[in-house]
């Protein structure tokens, strides 16, 4: 990992963009992040989030948008990310009811081909995110296990450590597994706490030195710090930032 692959998955500062966008974005540049993965944004046209991430000096380096997004139409959303020069369009979840069986996965399995081969065209590559109930039993089965064995090997994956954690699975055994695919890593700890709540990277349990070391080693291109329901969203992705920082500069 080097320091110009950490970025901030904006998600983290959902509630303060929706108060003031504009300062937001300068506050996330003066934080010291020079990429951004985008979620949560206000409703407003993408030239001008892409012109105030500009004049930030923050690329983006993927953004995240439902299934139901990107069923409805393909087309009109890479048209936004192309005014965006965002090449890496994150499924972050499946819609409960193409999870309800083994076969319902297989099928939006399928599916997710499909319009992983339309993004391809655009030069734009489809990513899955994970959370926790890819992990669960199901059919005998789980979820992960049919999308790693039913999506197109061009479908990467976006490792998220803390929600692969909350479901039973080590991070480090999973990037070891699926080196060849995980092409991005969402960086949030989990808090030594009953309730094991999400933390910045380094304030929690998880052994990050081992994951970047691992990472690292799977060639993994960007570590997006993001938090779901920071205390202080500014606070932590200093934190975050500062923490990975050092990790980077201790593996050089």
């Amino acid at each position: 990992m080097r320091t110009d692959q950490i970025a901030l998955q904006l998600y983290t500062v959902r509630e303060l963009m929706a108060r003031d966008l504009p300062g937001t974005i300068r506050q996330v540049a003066e934080a010291g992040y020079r990429a951004v993965e985008l979620a949560g944004l206000p409703t407003i046209d993408p030239g001008s989030i892409a012109s105030l991430l500009r004049d930030a000096g923050l690329r983006v380096v993927a953004a995240h948008h439902t299934l139901e997004e990107v069923r409805a139409d393909p087309g009109v959303l890479l048209d936004r990310l192309a005014a965006l020069e965002c090449s890496r369009l994150v499924l972050p979840s499946l819609p409960a009811v193409d999870r309800a069986s083994a076969d319902a996965v297989r099928s939006v399995a399928a599916e997710i081909g499909r319009l992983a081969a339309i993004a391809a065209a655009r030069g734009v590559r489809l990513v899955y995110h994970n959370h926790a109930f890819e992990f669960e039993v199901l059919d005998g089965t789980t979820v992960w296990d049919v999308l790693i064995d039913e999506l197109p090997p061009d479908v990467e994956l976006e490792l998220d450590v803390y929600w692969a954690t909350i479901g039973g699975r080590d991070p480090v055994e999973l990037i070891d597994r699926h080196a060849d695919r995980i092409a991005l890593l969402h960086m949030k700890d989990v808090s030594d706490t009953p309730s094991r709540e999400d933390a910045a990277p380094g304030d929690g349990v998880l052994p990050w030195p081992r994951i970047v070391e691992r990472a690292r080693e799977a060639g993994v291109e960007w570590y997006i710090v993001e938090q779901d329901v920071p205390r202080d969203a500014l606070i932590g992705i200093r934190r975050g930032l500062d923490y990975l920082g050092r990790l980077a500069e201790a593996g050089d």
